[in-house]
C-alpha cells in the first residue's frame, strides 16, 4: 500500500489517501507511452505525478529518447536526408 498526497488543506498539512489498487507502472509501457504509442490510463498517470521512483524512471526514459533524438540528428539518420533510409538494427 502506498500513501498519495491528495491536496494540501488550507491549514498547511498534507491531507493523504490510500491507494492500494495502483501499483508502479510498468517500465515498457512508460516508454511506449513517453514514446506516444500508449495512452496511460488516469490512475497510472496520477500514479507517476505521485511516486518519486517511476517520476524518476519517466525523466530518465525522456532523456534517453532527447539521447537518441541527438544522435539520429548527428548521424543524419532518419531526417529525410540522403541516410534517411538506413535502418538502425
Amino acid at each position: 500500500m502506498e500513501l498519495i498526497v491528495l491536496r494540501k488543506a488550507a491549514s498547511g498539512v498534507k491531507q493523504f489517501m490510500q491507494n492500494e489498487t495502483v501499483g508502479h507502472v510498468p517500465p515498457i509501457r512508460l516508454w511506449q507511452a513517453l514514446c506516444g504509442g500508449a495512452e496511460l490510463p488516469k490512475r497510472q498517470y496520477q500514479h507517476i505525478i505521485h511516486c518519486v521512483a517511476c517520476e524518476t524512471l519517466a525523466t530518465q526514459i525522456g532523456d534517453a529518447l532527447d539521447d537518441i533524438e541527438d544522435a539520429l540528428r548527428r548521424n543524419k539518420i532518419g531526417m529525410g536526408g540522403p541516410h534517411s533510409d538506413q535502418r538502425l538494427n
